[in-house]
Parts: structure tokens; sequence; C-alpha cells
């Protein structure tokens, strides 16, 4: 099994900030300092080349292109959240934002039968909930999703109405 590094920690950026709070600045710079302490052709001495378990370019340039894309960052970030904190992909715990609302707080569209509701990252889509996992969820009478644009979370609490007869 392939253990999936902590690009954040390989970049040198602080672990314990939320995730959407880095600018693609702040990745591209930490991507260039990691280059530059990790390049073979830096290395001073024989002694102070890179061991075999030492940090590799492709690596470096593997987090960068995952960090630098915000796709791709999302989809890295929920993965992060989702392992167990003690879980070696991602060395330390991490916190990310989760809000929890009632299903009212979302809004309706009546045609596609789907609730959504805007992210503070500024996706207007962010979140969006189907009928599909509303039923899925209905005996915990809540469920988690993630924003597309994003690594923010919302819990959404909901009730079945028993319709009268």
């Amino acid at each position: 099994m392939t253990v999936m590094p902590d690009y954040y920690s390989l970049l040198g950026l602080e672990s314990n900030m939320p995730y959407n709070s880095r600018s693609q600045e702040e990745v591209k710079k930490a991507y260039h300092r990691t280059l530059l302490k990790h390049h073979p052709d830096r290395a001073v001495s024989k002694a102070s080349r890179p061991s075999a378990s030492s940090v590799t370019i492709d690596e470096i340039t593997q987090a960068y292109k995952t960090l630098s894309d915000l796709d791709l960052r999302a989809e890295y970030d929920r993965f992060l959240s989702q392992a167990p904190p003690d879980d070696p992909a991602h060395g330390k715990p991490r916190q990310t934002g989760l809000e929890i609302v009632d299903l009212d707080a979302l809004v309706l569209n009546e045609q596609t039968q789907d609730w959504s509701r805007s992210c503070r990252c500024g996706d207007q889509m962010g979140f969006i909930v189907t009928e599909a996992e509303l039923e899925k969820h209905v005996e915990d009478g809540e469920l988690t999703v993630g924003c597309k644009g994003c690594s923010l979370w919302l819990r959404v609490l909901f009730g079945v109405e028993e319709s009268g007869g």
C-alpha cells in the first residue's frame, strides 16, 4: 500500500492553518524554497547529498502540482480530512471548517429537486444536496457535504415529515 505524503509539510507550509487560506503565491514560494533546499546540485559534499529516504524533486513537483491547482487541492484536502487523525497519510491531525445548518438554510431548486448553498470561498453552488443523498441518510437525520471549490464542509440536519392522510 502506498502512503500519500503530506504535501503541506513537504513544502514546509504550516500544518495547522485551514486549507483554503493558502494563496497560490504562498504555495509557489514554498515550492521554490523547497526545491532549492532539496536540489541535488546544491549539496555541498557527498555526506550532505540526499539519501534514499529524503524528499525527491519528483515528490516536491507533485506536491506543487496538487496544491497549486484549486480542484486538485480541494480533492487532496478532502482526502486528508477523511483519513483518521493518526493516519500517516497526513502526519499531523488537521481541522477542516465545518458549519452545521438546517436543510431550510439551503435553496431548493424545484426543477432538479436538489438543495444548494454558496460557500464563503465564493463558489455560488459550493454545497449541493440531492434527494438521493437525503434518502440515503434519512435514518441519521443529517449528512455532511463538502464544498466543490474548497475544503470547507457543511453538516446538514433534516427531519422527515410524515404526510397526514
